[in-house]
């Protein structure tokens, strides 16, 4: 198995460019929920998550609750 790193706070870079989100990405994913995405899930992957990846993730979630709030 992998060896996963996981970074604080302290140690994870502070001069990280702002969030800009692609045109078409749904309204309710804010740059500020990719970042918070990528803070949450970063220790799990091995090479660093982009805002492609973050927006995946979001959208997969968001359906997962859709499907389930239909239940």
């Amino acid at each position: 198995m992998g060896k996963r790193v996981i970074q604080t706070e302290a140690e994870q870079p502070r001069d990280a460019a702002p969030v800009v989100l692609p045109t078409g990405t749904p309204a309710w994913i804010t740059p500020e929920l990719v970042e918070l995405t990528q803070k949450v899930w970063q220790p799990y992957y091995d090479k660093p998550l982009t805002v492609e990846d973050s927006i995946t993730i979001l959208r997969n979630a968001g359906g997962l609750l859709e499907a389930l709030a239909r239940r």
